[in-house]
């Protein structure tokens, strides 16, 4: 799924995100220093939010679609990044695992391929255990916390680690031989493993707030739609346009909308 997310962003700007992450993130290199050597953790922690305010003003397509018009969840979101960065950044054990990444990551090289990327050489295994242990230090850290708790999504307990894994994989897999690939999803246990999926059946909808069609699985009450980031529900009867006909499902709370193929105000009965 990773994967096939990142195809599916081939030829968007979402591969900007960390790009702008990066320059947001430089124009607060001060003040963040500042925070650290004085162990201020709500300064530190206010930095942090602004630097995730304006990176998802800047880059929607780095969140759920649901941080585009949810503001309780777009807040609860930037907390949760707050959150785990000060932990991560002020955890003095951070800290010295930092350093040696630092010097790992110095020491690499780049060995330059004739019509294709270049592959790494130099310490890049002992960089990568060591990757391995700071998110398996970082996590059991946010998990001892109670952050985790906080993360908006509610992800499954193992996915967000495994995300991370995943993501420094793609990063590294076209610098790397395709032996040294295979050894690389294996060390971090994503090698693949595929089962079949078959086709499950869905009932269709459109959004009343944009008009897109919307997919639910049977029995659902609830879905986000992916277009325009509304709670849609799903589980009421559609109601239909009194202009064009066109069967709508309301945003959660919504009694009235304005048709999206008409503009007729079409109201809940």
């Amino acid at each position: 799924m990773d994967y096939d997310f990142r195809i599916a962003n081939a030829d968007t700007n979402a591969g900007l995100t960390n790009t702008v992450l990066h320059r947001i993130m430089a124009t607060v290199q001060v003040p963040l220093t500042q925070a650290k050597t004085h162990g201020d953790r709500e300064a530190y922690r206010q930095i942090y939010r602004k630097v995730f305010t304006q990176w998802l003003q800047e880059c929607p397509m780095a969140a759920s679609p649901r941080a585009k018009t949810d503001l309780a969840f777009r807040s609860q979101l930037i907390d949760y990044f707050a959150e785990c960065a000060v932990l991560k950044d002020l955890d003095p054990q951070q800290t010295i695992l930092q350093i040696k990444m630092d010097a790992l990551t110095a020491a690499l090289q780049r060995t330059p391929i004739p019509g294709g990327a270049w592959r790494v050489a130099g310490p890049f295994w002992e960089y990568a255990t060591l990757f391995k242990q700071q998110m398996e230090m970082t996590y059991t850290l946010l998990q001892q916390m109670g952050v985790l708790a906080v993360d908006p999504d509610h992800a499954p307990e193992g996915v967000p680690v495994r995300m991370e894994y995943s993501t420094f994989c793609q990063g590294w897999l076209p610098h790397l031989s395709p032996a040294d690939g295979e050894r690389l999803l294996k060390f971090y246990g994503l090698a693949a493993e595929y089962d079949e999926v078959k086709p499950q059946q869905t009932n269709s909808h459109t959004c009343g707030a944009c008009g897109s069609e919307l997919h639910s699985l049977p029995n659902a009450e609830k879905v986000v739609c992916e277009s325009c980031g509304f709670k849609i529900d799903v589980g009421s009867e559609a109601v239909p346009c009194q202009k064009c006909g066109a069967l709508l499902s309301f945003p959660v709370s919504a009694n009235h909308v304005l048709c999206p193929y008409c503009s007729t105000d079409t109201r809940r009965v």
